[in-house]
């Protein structure tokens, strides 16, 4: 069966009577779970609906409750507040009668500031076509990561036995298109492995417990290129099996778009 590509999944509306089903497809799984990266897209789309297209998504906050299976599930959404200058909306991904995934997002639209930071600079790395190609093995590297073209630039690999505190590279959806929004953002955002894997010796499942996202618009259009985007993370701390970390995405000019932090398992 062919793989189900992020457009056609991302393509289903949102409902404004407050319910969407979906179903995850098995190419984009991640283990017995749906990929973090898909399922914060599908609520952030579904979230859409309530919201004017003045509204900029500014941050996301993600619970991830429980996994989220290949079976069918639902995406119930619900306006907390729409205030003069920010809503705020709330989705529950429900899945055989349990919340597996709670999402709140916050969308605001641009305001007259006195008040600019520049974004943090994308770090020195040596070019996509000299970096590592990371290849998708069929058994070893999860089902979702054949949709993403990696480029390896900094720190070590996975389960190499060394290293443990940063990586960073390049990254791309293999599908082709040439309209990325900030649900595709999400996407690629979450699709590279926590930098603690590298300090083991052998294969080891690792899952998001929470994950908070902002958004850097720098007045970009509503379409972004699917180019070569930037990426790095850094593990500020590990103990007792979780990993506390922070990273953050670069568009194909170099210019912040996205950074996150998360706390994660690793079962090792």
């Amino acid at each position: 069966m062919p793989d189900t590509s992020f457009s056609t999944i991302i393509a289903k509306d949102g409902c404004k009577s407050g319910t969407t089903r979906f179903q995850l497809p098995e190419d984009w799984m991640q283990g017995r779970a749906g990929y973090g990266g898909l399922v914060g897209a599908l609520a952030l789309k579904a979230m859409r609906s309530h919201v004017p297209p003045t509204r900029k998504v500014r941050s996301l906050l993600i619970s991830f409750v429980g996994p989220v299976g290949p079976k069918e599930f639902s995406i119930r959404t619900r306006v907390l507040r729409a205030g003069k200058a920010v809503t705020h909306v709330e989705a529950k991904l429900v899945q055989q009668e349990a919340v597996r995934c709670v999402v709140l997002g916050s969308f605001g639209g641009d305001r007259e500031s006195a008040i600019r930071i520049d974004p943090a600079p994308r770090p020195e790395m040596i070019e996509p076509a000299r970096a590592i190609e990371l290849p998708y093995i069929d058994g070893l590297t999860p089902a979702f990561t054949r949709h993403f073209a990696y480029r390896w630039a900094l720190g070590e690999l996975p389960f190499s036995g060394k290293g443990g505190h940063e990586i960073g590279g390049w990254i791309q959806f293999r599908e082709p298109t040439d309209c990325l929004t900030e649900e595709w953002l999400v996407a690629l955002a979450d699709a590279w492995p926590t930098p603690v894997l590298a300090m083991l010796k052998a294969p080891a499942p690792a899952s998001t417990v929470t994950w908070e996202m902002g958004f850097v618009h720098l007045d970009r259009q509503t379409c972004t290129e699917n180019d070569w985007w930037g990426y790095h993370s850094v593990a500020d701390s590990a103990e007792n099996g979780y990993v506390h970390e922070r990273g953050a995405i670069w568009d194909p000019d170099g210019r912040l778009a996205v950074y996150s932090r998360q706390t994660a398992t690793v079962f090792a």
